[in-house]
């Protein structure tokens, strides 16, 4: 039941309850007057029945203000329960891919400006997952080339002359958007012999810029297992 239609209903019982103590207790007062004996007698053994009732009806508000007490407590906790579930959820999306992010980290351009028909990214296609497992070794928490982003099921392959990412046709040069700790990351893409030093010695042209505040997209494929199930507890 939803919480505010079920405290509103324990309310409107609350206040009928009230009208009908408040009735009982008019009906006693208007017992006054001159009366014989034996209505007297009649008269008081009304008054001993309607305080009974009256005090009936008292429990009962006492009870319905409990249930009252217990309700919202119990929808409080239910909130928390919620908001933790979304938290939970909104979090797994996140690391999942589905999810925009935004926060610190660098900017990363590779390009090739020699008009010689050359093309170093074909010929040596291997270099972008190279550089995509560098970042993860230095602590990216999330990355994207040319508005792909990169999730564990994500694929950077040749085909033919270009490079396939999450399925898509994609020519240099390559913008790679890395959410992280910007020092962090530039310390480890610079190290002499790394990553940087081998693309380099592949002609490809490195720029690289710090930044405060990176979006990085959502994934915008599809995740389907076919063979691999949650794991029954």
């Amino acid at each position: 039941m939803d919480k505010s239609k079920g405290s509103t209903w324990i309310t409107i019982i609350c206040i009928i309850i009230g009208i009908m103590i408040a009735l009982q207790m008019k009906s006693i007062g208007n017992l006054g007057g001159l009366v014989t004996t034996q209505r007297a007698d009649e008269m008081l053994i009304e008054i001993n029945e309607m305080e009974k009732e009256n005090e009936k009806l008292i429990q009962k508000v006492n009870e319905l203000e409990n249930s009252i007490s217990v309700f919202e407590n119990q929808a409080a906790d239910n909130n928390e329960v919620v908001e933790k579930m979304l938290k939970d959820a909104n979090m797994a999306k996140a690391q999942a891919g589905y999810t925009d992010l935004v926060g610190p980290g660098v900017l990363i351009a590779l390009d090739y400006t020699d008009d010689d028909g050359f093309d170093p990214f074909t010929f040596n296609s291997e270099l972008l997952l190279l550089l995509v497992n560098e970042l993860n070794a230095s602590g990216a928490e999330a990355v994207s080339i040319n508005g792909e982003r990169i999730v564990n099921t994500s694929e950077i392959r040749l085909a033919g002359n270009h490079i396939n990412i999450n399925g898509k046709k994609n020519a240099y040069p390559f913008v790679f958007k890395v959410i992280g700790d910007s020092k962090t990351l530039s310390s480890a893409l610079n190290i002499r012999g790394g990553i940087f030093d081998l693309l380099e010695l592949n002609y490809i042209e490195v720029t690289l810029e710090e930044s405060d505040k990176l979006t990085v997209p959502r994934y915008n494929g599809t995740l389907n297992f076919t063979h691999a199930k949650p794991v029954e507890k």
